[in-house]
């Protein structure tokens, strides 16, 4: 079905991933260090904190996915989100790297004390952060299957999302560190070095992304459109969630995407999280961190047209396969020789870059697919 959307359409979804990829990659590149290095709790409550808050999203999302298909409005069923979960989103991203004085707040000098309600914050702060994620980012990324039926136009559509989105996690790659240096700088020099104060270079860093997220959803929201004939709520509305979670699993292609999906979202995340420790502690190369994610995301970026090509050319299972292929193996030369030389180190990041085009743009070009295999499947759009 041959159905063109305008650039400005294009463009305008597209900036939405900007701003999703700014909180979200920030978080998994940076959140962890913060935790341990910055605000000063142990790596393994770190660990748990966020594993609290994935636990949710495995409730909250399939919720909300439930919660878009039975919404009826003037603007559609998911755009309404994008404008009431912009400034909420921007709110709580801030909250996770502000870091209260609770010695000072509270009056408390017992240590183990201050730290109790370290953790209670910011458990409680990072739920509610991965909340305002779901809320915005589960409708907007199903708004592709409602902007346009052409399956082709589809994989263009995603393509301007997902550079939009590596343009969002290279600047949270690559300038976070920056910002948190450049506003936590002291003045104070010690051992030739200016002393950086990481809590208040981190608050205003959440501050700055704050503003530049609300901004974005914004603008996605009063930029797209949604197909009101596409979205068929008669009989979906009938359905309880129990009823569409049992779908889930009679949608084969689906549950292969999902799976594969898992696996190398496993491989891509830990390896994000780790990588500041690794320059830190492993090559004493701290101050190299954004010119290896630079190196990383720029080349993902130079690569997704590419991997657009190969997608029509071929398949977009294809292009998936290929892209994800070419990173394990460049993870096992980092694996076996990663840490021998800096410049060797670097090299590897480039070639990386190659594959994790694709772990943006394929994965989430099948999606729609997979939701018009399941309406005929079961004659219900969800």
């Amino acid at each position: 079905m041959k159905e063109r959307l305008s650039l400005g359409a294009k463009l305008g979804y597209g900036i939405g991933d900007y701003s999703f990829n700014l909180a979200y990659q920030t978080a998994a590149l940076f959140f962890l260090f913060y935790l341990t290095d910055a605000y000063g709790i142990g790596a393994g409550i770190a660990g748990t904190v966020i594993m609290v808050s994935k636990v949710w999203d495995a409730v909250s999302d399939p919720m909300m996915g439930y919660i878009t298909d039975h919404t009826k409005t003037r603007w559609g069923s998911k755009r309404p989100y994008l404008l009431l979960g912009a400034a909420p989103l921007g709110v709580m991203f801030f909250l996770i790297f502000y870091s209260p004085d609770f010695a000072g707040l509270l009056g408390i000098d017992d240590p183990a004390k201050v730290a109790n309600y370290k953790v209670i914050y910011i458990t409680a702060a990072f739920i509610l952060f991965c909340t305002a994620v779901t809320i915005v980012n589960v409708p907007n990324g199903a708004l592709t299957a409602d902007l346009t039926q052409d399956s082709h136009e589809r994989s263009v559509l995603t393509g301007y999302r997902m550079v939009f989105g590596i343009i969002g996690a290279l600047f949270a790659a690559a300038a976070t560190k920056i910002l948190v240096d450049i506003f936590g700088a002291t003045g104070i020099v010690q051992d030739g070095k200016e002393v950086v104060d990481s809590i208040f270079g981190f608050r205003m860093m959440g501050l700055v992304y704050a503003a530049l997220i609300v901004f974005v959803v914004l603008v996605t929201f009063f930029s797209v459109r949604e197909r009101g004939e596409a979205a068929k709520k008669g009989e979906a509305e009938k359905e309880s969630i129990l009823d569409n979670l049992k779908v889930i699993f009679t949608n084969n292609p689906f549950l292969i995407l999902i799976s594969g999906t898992i696996l190398n979202l496993i491989a891509v995340l830990i390896m994000a999280a780790v990588v500041n420790y690794f320059f830190k502690y492993n090559l004493g190369r701290e101050d190299m961190i954004p010119y290896a994610f630079l190196c990383l995301f720029v080349t993902a970026i130079i690569f997704m047209p590419f991997f657009v090509w190969l997608s029509k050319k071929t398949s977009k299972k294809f292009a998936y396969n290929v892209g994800m292929g070419s990173l394990a193996g460049v993870l096992v030369l980092i694996f076996f020789f990663g840490d021998k030389n800096i410049v060797l180190t670097i090299v590897f990041f480039i070639m990386a870059g190659v594959g994790m085009a694709t772990n943006w743009l394929s994965g989430w070009s099948m999606v729609p697919d997979t939701i018009e295999y399941s309406e005929w499947k079961t004659g219900i759009r969800r």
